[in-house]
This record gives structure tokens, C-alpha cells and sequence, in this order.
């Protein structure tokens, strides 16, 4: 049996945009970020807390016109984070900021540079969401783990 053990790894990703309109946000995500966050008051798709909640898109905004939507819709029909996309299975995705596409996650699992889906691999990332309480699977060069992190911040 091998040890627990920590292993230190560095991530470089070359992301390639193509050309895009300005980021904007649109009337479909103003209604959609407004449906997750205030009607249905979700939490963090990570860990559940509430505070400091953002909406991410699964397929990123600035890649919509490289994306092929059909593809999209298989990939959601597998992420369906909150059951959208089963209760409309065939509805073509003709926007990135269709709520299919959406998920609520607070600011640390969004953007935090050790804990968020734009910085850390997906296996890590989605691993936050399953560890068992108490149990970590990656932590800040100072030694913090993502709860630990949050409380310092705050």
C-alpha cells in the first residue's frame, strides 16, 4: 500500500481564444443567474455554502462560437448539475448562458487561485465536491486547505 504522501505539481495551460464580442452580460444569464441564485437559493455546487456566490459557465463564454452545441448538450447531459438538461434532453443550446449551462459556485471554488474550477485540473477540482469531511485533496502553498483558506479570507 503506498503512503499517504503530498505531490506538488505545476499546471501551465496555453488557452487559445478565438475572436469574440466584448463580454457582456446578457437579459438570458441576468434571468438564469437570478432563477439559481435567488429563487432557488443554491449554494455552492462544490461545498453548499452560500456566501459569495458567482455563476460559471460549464463550456466557457469566450469558446461559445467554437463549440459545437449538439457535443454541449451530450457533455451536459452528463454535468447535469441540477437536472435542466433531463427535464429538456432535446432542446437545442443556442447560447452559452442557457441555464443548462450554469452552475452556482461560491468565489473560492470559482476563481481562488489553489481551490477554483479556472486554475486547478478538473480531477482536483471535482474531487472537492466528494472528499469525505475532514479528508482534503489539495491545499494552498501555505499548507491551507480550501475551508481553512476561506476562513482566513473572510
Amino acid at each position: 500500500m503506498t503512503a499517504a504522501h503530498e505531490q506538488r505539481e505545476t499546471l501551465h495551460v496555453d488557452r487559445i481564444y478565438p475572436a469574440h464580442d466584448d463580454r457582456t452580460e446578457s437579459a438570458e444569464f441576468r434571468i438564469n443567474k437570478h432563477r439559481l441564485v435567488r429563487k432557488m437559493d443554491l449554494g455552492c455546487w462544490i461545498c453548499g455554502i452560500k456566501e459569495k456566490r458567482e455563476v460559471h459557465h460549464w463550456t466557457e463564454w469566450s469558446w461559445w462560437n467554437k463549440v459545437d452545441p449538439e457535443a454541449d448538450l451530450s457533455l451536459l447531459h452528463v454535468i447535469d448539475a441540477y437536472g435542466f438538461t433531463a427535464d429538456d434532453p432535446t432542446m437545442p443550446m443556442t447560447s452559452p448562458d442557457d441555464i443548462r449551462n450554469l452552475v452556482v459556485l461560491c468565489e473560492k471554488h470559482h476563481r481562488h487561485p489553489y481551490f477554483g474550477v479556472h486554475m486547478v485540473d478538473f480531477p482536483t477540482w471535482i474531487a472537492q465536491k466528494v472528499v469525505k469531511p475532514g479528508e482534503e485533496v489539495t491545499r494552498d502553498p501555505g499548507g491551507r486547505t480550501a475551508e481553512a483558506a476561506a476562513k482566513k479570507a473572510a
